[in-house]
């Protein structure tokens, strides 16, 4: 993903990410051959239940952070400030700061390509629905709230940390709840296959992704229920 691998440390992330994902899928094959085989529950189920939301943790903040930065050079690269806040991560502190001139650089790099801008536009596009339903989990793990309401007050997830083992795959198995309803359900062995397919996915277009937001948001059904304030 544009930006990305030039940056060494997210680079640094994403193959610790990595590392991590093939051990969690030697431990997701092992348990599933023991479910097909009917074999006594051994102490890996309870080790994967408990390492699969922790890789979860790891994959939100990574993509997280990619996508905050760029989302940033493109803003300001359509506003006309990346030499200003260049210019600011540029200010001489008495020390080297490597990431502080490593984003300098990739924000003039991005004035001097404005093709490297458009590639940025076309992975966060690539990205939005993966990370959204990473969010979904993520936020529903750590905060017991649902992370795609818009009211201030964040609704308690339905079942805050319940994962089932899935029966084709051996990953656990996540609800993903949005308002009063459970919209469907995500293994850690497809989100980790989503990010995999990211840089080679084709891009969705403004409609699709109009469409998914708007799956994300559904109607209060609450305040429909309610009725109109006021008698007859």
């Amino acid at each position: 993903m544009a930006g990305l691998a030039e940056n060494p440390f997210l680079a640094m992330q994403a193959q610790q990410l990595c590392l991590v994902d093939n051990v969690l899928m030697g431990m997701e094959q092992a348990v599933l051959g023991e479910m097909m085989a009917d074999a006594r529950p051994s102490g890996q189920r309870a080790l994967l239940a408990a390492l699969s939301p922790m890789w979860i943790y790891a994959a939100y903040e990574l993509l997280r952070t990619w996508r905050q930065r760029a989302i940033e050079v493109v803003r300001l690269a359509e506003n006309g400030g990346i030499d200003m806040r260049a210019s600011h991560l540029e200010q001489k502190h008495g020390y080297t700061h490597y990431d502080r001139e490593l984003r300098a650089r990739q924000l003039r790099d991005a004035k001097d390509d404005p093709e490297l801008v458009q590639r940025m536009r076309d992975d966060l596009a690539r990205t939005e629905i993966g990370f959204t339903m990473l969010e979904c989990i993520r936020v529903a793990l750590a905060k017991h709230e649902e992370a795609s309401s818009n009211k201030k007050k964040k609704p308690i997830a339905f079942a805050p940390g319940l994962a089932l083992i899935n029966r084709d795959c051996g990953s656990m198995e996540y609800e993903v709840s949005v308002g009063g309803a459970i919209i469907q359900y995500e293994t850690r062995r497809g989100l980790a296959e989503t990010l995999r397919q990211f840089p080679t996915m084709p891009v969705p277009s403004p409609e699709e992704l109009a469409d998914f937001r708007a799956y994300m948001n559904p109607p209060d059904f609450d305040a429909i229920d309610a009725g109109p304030t006021g008698g007859v």
